[in-house]
């Protein structure tokens, strides 16, 4: 359950009069918005449900800064929320970053909160344009606890826009960007690498994931099934 919760924070993606910059956003342009996902193995049993709301657009400085609350559900259980992060986005100029601080994990952090925390981050970033062919800048966060004494990274290498694409889920259909990408993970001395495929759309955000193992295996599917505004 752990590594679908950090895997479908991998995927990922509020009102458009506040955004000053002139940027196209892959996420809703309304705050109160509610996107909601359902994720499944590869061979089609739901393992998760979550959903991401849209609750506040604020300017900062020569920025508009995004806020998406992001909760988890128990599948068998709606009522029973597993967890809440928030996930922060942003428009500088033409440019639509994604905060790498949402791939931590918050749940292993809780147990070094009293220990000296070095972050450093490159934000995923999206131009204002997207057309097949093109390579995205990478992104990658990093964490060094206590001096040292645990390192964590995450790399997000090899983005490319492979193609667009029509993909219909049940929430609708729609025409979308594919985007491929890899996952470079390490905590300590454990590694895992996944590839992933996502679908994304302006003024929404992911409408289709699908995560592949090492061996190139598919591990998961995440699609968008419902839309609230």
């Amino acid at each position: 359950m752990k590594r679908l919760l950090i895997l479908c924070t991998i995927m990922a993606f509020f009102s458009t009069s506040a955004i000053s910059q002139d940027c196209t956003i892959y996420i809703p342009s309304d705050v109160g918005t509610e996107l909601h996902y359902e994720i499944k193995n590869g061979k089609g049993k739901l393992q998760a449900t979550y959903s991401q709301k849209i609750i506040s657009i604020k300017e900062n400085g020569s920025e508009t800064v995004f806020e998406l609350l992001q909760t988890h559900k128990d599948p068998k259980d709606p009522e029973n929320i597993i967890m809440q992060d928030t996930i922060g986005f942003r428009c500088k100029g033409n440019e639509f970053y994604i905060d790498m601080e949402k791939y931590l994990n918050q749940k292993q952090l809780e147990g070094f909160k009293n220990m000296e925390i070095k972050l450093t981050t490159d934000d995923l970033m999206y131009p204002s344009k997207l057309s097949p062919g093109m390579n995205l800048k990478d992104g990658s966060i990093s964490i060094e606890v206590g001096n040292g004494i645990m390192n964590m990274t995450t790399n997000i290498v090899n983005r490319k826009v492979e193609a667009r694409e029509e993909v219909t889920t049940p929430a609708g259909n729609f025409d979308c960007y594919k985007i491929s990408e890899n996952v470079q993970s390490k905590v300590g001395f454990i590694k895992v690498n996944i590839s992933n495929v996502t679908w994304i759309i302006q003024d929404i955000g992911t409408i289709r994931s699908e995560s592949y193992n090492k061996r190139g295996k598919l591990d998961t599917v995440t699609e968008l099934v419902k839309i609230v505004k």
